[in-house]
């Protein structure tokens, strides 16, 4: 935080060494948790925002774009989800789109940072919207991996909304393949999972890249989901990988339009056009081949661009 001729602003380092500065009303939220750096501000153009470590992660006034896109698809492609694992999603966003399914039994949220969860229950009610008092919810303090390592319990869909992989991020194991198979073992044999998938800009394309070519060396069936928010200042996506081989596009239409959810981004139309990606990124999928794995996980800065 910096203040300049009156004005109070955040200063967010992108990791293509550019900066965006944010005007800011207030700081509700400025210290560190065991895990990571909390900024929770109040800013003109975006409302109130969640830093993570410095960098963006959901804004008030588009944040349901992503956490529709990341959560509903995946829920339409199984065609009767009952138990749904999530992990990540410290501020109850996704936990959130998740218990408008009304014939889900069972949510299990695995988050690391104990801290975050009670920072976001107390200061972000809009994001969770009491999500967290639903009898159906377990919430789970503890590491996702772990999790996921130990669990005998199988989950119809499984959502992982993560940080960015970089080395020094409590997510860096969580987006190689040795995960995905340890994820796959605990979904049913319809089971689906929706990830984190970050930027697809022309610029910054090689992380997303390899994270789809490592979700192919586990499911059949893998298709990117991309979507676009002014908080991100570029254009991002969302993986959606099934056990399913025979997953289609139009089953996944129909269950959205059978459903008729009141969502604010996501109705039939637009998920017709959801799984469409343009042909720089095939190029990227061709170019980018190698899988992340635990002993070759590390992205550095110049991975992301």
């Amino acid at each position: 935080m910096e203040k300049q001729q009156d004005r109070l602003w955040f200063r967010e380092l992108q990791s293509s060494g550019e900066e965006t500065l944010y005007a800011c009303r207030a700081v509700l939220w400025h210290g560190r948790s065991r895990y990571q750096q909390i900024d929770i501000v109040e800013t003109e153009m975006h409302g109130l925002v969640l830093f993570l470590d410095g960098v963006v992660q959901s804004a008030q006034r588009d944040e349901f774009i992503y956490h529709e896109v990341l959560v509903h698809p995946a829920m339409w492609s199984h065609p009767a989800p009952r138990r749904v694992l999530i992990i990540g999603g410290g501020e109850g966003a996704t936990l959130r789109e998740v218990c408008r399914h009304q014939d889900v039994r069972r949510i299990v949220m695995v988050e690391i940072d104990g801290e975050l969860v009670d920072i976001c229950q107390r200061l972000l009610p809009q994001w969770h919207q009491g999500s967290f008092d639903d009898p159906r919810v377990e919430l789970i303090i503890g590491d996702g991996r772990a999790f996921v390592e130990e669990t005998e319990e199988r989950f119809d869909v499984a959502v992982l909304d993560l940080s960015d992989p970089m080395d020094e991020s409590p997510a860096a194991l969580l987006f190689t393949q040795e995960f995905y198979e340890l994820v796959a073992q605990c979904l049913t044999p319809m089971g689906c999972v929706s990830v984190q998938g970050e930027c697809i800009s022309p610029q910054k394309v090689a992380a997303h890249a390899r994270i789809v070519n490592t979700l192919k060396q586990v499911f059949p069936v893998v298709h990117p989901c991309p979507y676009s928010l002014h908080s991100f200042h570029r254009p991002d996506a969302h993986i959606l990988a099934t056990k399913n081989p025979q997953w289609s596009v139009d089953a996944v239409v129909q269950r959205a339009r059978s459903m008729a959810m009141p969502l604010r981004y996501l109705n039939a139309p637009m998920v017709e056009k959801l799984f469409t990606v343009p042909p720089y990124l095939e190029e990227a999928y061709a170019l980018h081949r190698e899988p992340l794995t635990d002993a070759a996980h590390h992205l550095t800065w110049e991975d992301l661009l």
